[in-house]
């Protein structure tokens, strides 16, 4: 049997992988807690606050966002990316945690090292870029910033709080907007 991508290869863990998507969905969010505080968009963006950055796991949908973020957005930015992006990412020089796909996984070790060091980072302003993956929900939950931004990500409230439509600019240019980084 293939292992979970949702957790660590333990007992406790088994029966988790014949779970269905709602009840898992409620279980991380249950671990991550359920009240979130309250901030206000979009001044909670205003002179570029902490940020934690979960990048898309694909290097075709992350280089566009790299180059098209000014070089002042990621001076106060901890980044979370899988660990194909890491030649792209240093280029940027920014601060980043990286994991592998059997790493991203609830209770292993390096998952629960990401979850210590984005705590201690203790960001105001989550941006969550790519597809929704419980583990890194539960992360993004779990940061302590009271605004955790994504992209078309209505049915993943409350993991993230606010839920952004770019329609005619790119996820970049509108992050650099409301940044108002250049």
């Amino acid at each position: 049997m293939k292992p979970s991508p949702y957790f660590t290869n333990r007992f406790r863990y088994f029966f988790k992988r014949f779970s269905s998507q709602d009840s898992l969905f409620r279980w991380f969010l249950k671990k991550a807690g359920e009240d979130s505080g309250a901030f206000n968009f979009p001044e909670a963006l205003k002179n570029n606050p902490k940020t934690l950055v979960f990048l898309h796991r694909d290097m075709e949908r992350v280089a566009p966002f790299m180059h098209q973020m000014p070089q002042a957005f990621f001076k106060n930015v901890l980044l979370v990316a899988h660990e194909s992006l890491h030649a792209l990412v240093s280029a940027k020089r920014a601060q980043a945690i990286y994991f592998s796909d059997l790493e991203c996984r609830f209770e292993e070790p390096v998952f629960v090292e990401m979850e210590q060091k984005i705590k201690e980072f203790a960001p105001t302003v989550v941006i969550y870029l790519g597809d929704a993956f419980l583990p890194r929900l539960y992360l993004a939950k779990v940061s302590g910033a009271d605004c955790r931004i994504g992209f078309c990500s209505e049915k993943v409230y409350p993991f993230l709080n606010l839920s952004l439509q770019p329609s005619t600019s790119s996820e970049a240019a509108l992050i650099a907007q409301y940044y108002g980084v250049k």
